[in-house]
């Protein structure tokens, strides 16, 4: 039943100087590329299965001219130290750049990395900005979601947070996770999309706060001015059930199973979960066992009911008199 992921994620804070006064810095390439790498490492050391680097780390805070003076091709020598560190590591890893595309146009990108240093792929931000557009930046593809060892991976890049149906697309596609990298924390908006569409969301972004969100919407770690990196082990295979016509099966399952299960209940949204402790167990077995119906098959089912029992549009007819 258990498929524990442990997830790492970074925040780069890539324009305050580190020694006091912590006034505003002026990047060198160089430097930001070894601090990413560094957390990479440390990442590493403590097994991390994926970890995240921000949005276009390496020019944060260069002006439009230097920035596009160091942009790379997909291949170019900044992808590959990142595969390079994949590789060592055996994790996979997201991070952001700005790539020169072969027709010369100039993407933001999210690149993801598997635990071989292959490219499993890449998405090019489909919501870039005013100011970003008018840099050369050019608004990049529909919503993307990659196979992982450790589960399907969407992608997302700052400004996209904007853009509720990007979400509802990654959702569509059955994503599992959703690394979304930035410049800014985003706030409560992440929040809102782990629980609206199921997902576990992992932030990473170039000043302080990144956050790894679980799907009932709470945030589970988050990095601070401190602590550029951190870590949280997932159960993947964690399951979520809806109250209805389904509450008194919570003891029932807690006295069937004992400690072989974690059992948690929201009750403001009437919505518990289950995972596992043992790991023997098996989520589906245990699911047919109690005769428990997930909470996503809940909300599919009485959807087609609604539509089942809707009255067609069109005027109401007058009483009779």
């Amino acid at each position: 039943m258990t498929k524990i992921v442990r997830i790492a994620t970074t925040s780069l804070a890539t324009l305050e100087n580190f020694a006091p006064p912590y006034n505003l810095a002026h990047p060198d390439p160089a430097e930001t590329l070894a601090r990413a790498l560094a957390l990479i490492d440390a990442a590493g050391a403590q097994h991390a299965d994926l970890v995240c680097l921000p949005e276009t780390f390496m020019t944060a805070g260069l002006p439009a001219t230097k920035a596009r003076a160091i942009v790379e091709p997909i291949d170019g020598p900044t992808f590959k130290a990142l595969a390079e560190r994949a590789r060592r590591h055996r994790l996979n890893l997201v991070a952001g750049m700005h790539v020169l595309e072969e027709d010369g146009i100039v993407s933001n990108i999210a690149v993801l990395y598997d635990r071989d240093g292959g490219l499993v792929g890449s998405y090019s931000k489909r919501h870039p900005t005013e100011g970003e557009i008018d840099a050369g930046i050019t608004p990049g593809t529909p919503a993307k979601v990659f196979d992982t060892d450790i589960g399907r991976i969407g992608l997302a890049i700052c400004f996209d947070l904007n853009w509720p149906e990007l979400w509802a697309e990654m959702k569509a596609q059955r994503a599992d996770l959703v690394c979304w990298i930035s410049a800014y924390e985003g706030g409560f908006p992440l929040q809102a999309y782990a629980w609206l569409h199921g997902l576990t969301v992992i932030s990473s972004v170039q000043s302080y706060t990144a956050k790894i969100i679980e799907r009932s919407g709470r945030v589970l770690a988050t990095t601070s001015r401190w602590g550029r990196l951190i870590t949280r082990d997932i159960d993947m295979d964690k399951r979520w059930f809806h109250t209805d016509n389904q509450a008194e099966k919570i003891v029932a399952a807690q006295t069937r199973y004992g400690e072989r299960i974690g059992v948690e209940t929201f009750g403001e949204e009437h919505v518990f979960s289950i995972e596992g402790c043992d790991p023997t167990l098996d989520a589906d077995e245990l699911i047919r066992a109690l005769g428990l119906v997930e909470y996503d098959e809940y909300i599919a089912r009485c959807t087609r009911a609604q539509k089942r029992h809707r009255r067609a549009s069109g005027p109401v007819a007058e009483p009779a008199k």
